[in-house]
């Protein structure tokens, strides 16, 4: 397991940011169904990799019922599911797995790229705050489903989908008014560390490429040249 993190912190940022951007290319242009499940299976490889069992099997499970749920209830006339609902899911899985990869190697990977790149600094505040967030906000989540418990308010995912006003009042709410908070926190730490001095930015992160962000990348274009051409 731990040889497995080990490989997911050694990870570039620019590898996992150019997957998400093939991800989309991919998402966006791909109408062959075997090359879309090609390039997921490829995702589900790369989870594997990185030690991301559960995840793997989760996202691919889902894309498996999507599928099937499509290509053999849908034209029989089985809509209880919203046949848009998962046409978008089939669509963006393969984006929020790359996605999920990218927020999942340290953060300080991806600002280490957007510090390098000719951005103006306004932006580079804006991506650093979002990249800070997202991982702080999960966690966030995650406290408020552990108070909740506390106060025996069953927080089960079930429960949050089948009670929408409740799920508002326990979790969305206090959810809203943390985030406006933390926000506020991670601008001003972001600040204080000198973000906004107008000089060059150094980080104790490399963006050199190793032999397995190379690899990646050229399976992953690939892939992406088959999924337009074909």
């Amino acid at each position: 397991m731990r040889g497995n993190r080990k490989r997911l912190e050694n990870i570039s940022g620019v590898t996992c940011l150019f997957l998400t951007l093939i991800s989309c290319v991919v998402a966006i242009f791909t109408q062959n169904y075997y090359i879309h499940a090609l390039f997921v299976f490829w995702l589900f490889i790369l989870f594997i990799y990185f030690g991301l069992y559960k995840q793997s099997i989760i996202y691919l499970s889902v894309y498996i019922f999507t599928v099937f749920w499509i290509v053999e209830m849908v034209p029989k006339g089985i809509i209880f599911l919203s046949p848009m609902l998962l046409g978008m899911i089939y669509r963006f899985i393969v984006i929020i797995m790359a996605g999920y990869l990218t927020f999942s190697i340290p953060s300080g990977k991806l600002i280490a790229v957007f510090q390098k790149c000719s951005l103006p600094q306004s932006i580079v505040l804006i991506l650093i705050v979002i990249i800070r967030f997202i991982p702080t906000i999960s966690g966030e989540f995650k406290t408020i489903r552990e108070a909740m418990k506390v106060r025996r308010i069953n927080g089960s995912l079930f429960r949050l989908i089948a009670h929408p006003l409740q799920t508002m009042e326990y979790a969305v709410v206090p959810l809203i008014f943390r985030s406006i908070k933390i926000g506020d926190e991670l601008a001003a730490a972001a600040i204080v560390r000198g973000i906004e001095k107008p000089t060059k930015k150094h980080s104790y992160y490399s963006i050199s490429l190793g032999k397995v962000d190379i690899m990646i990348l050229f399976i992953s274009i690939c892939l992406m040249v088959f999924s337009i051409i074909i």
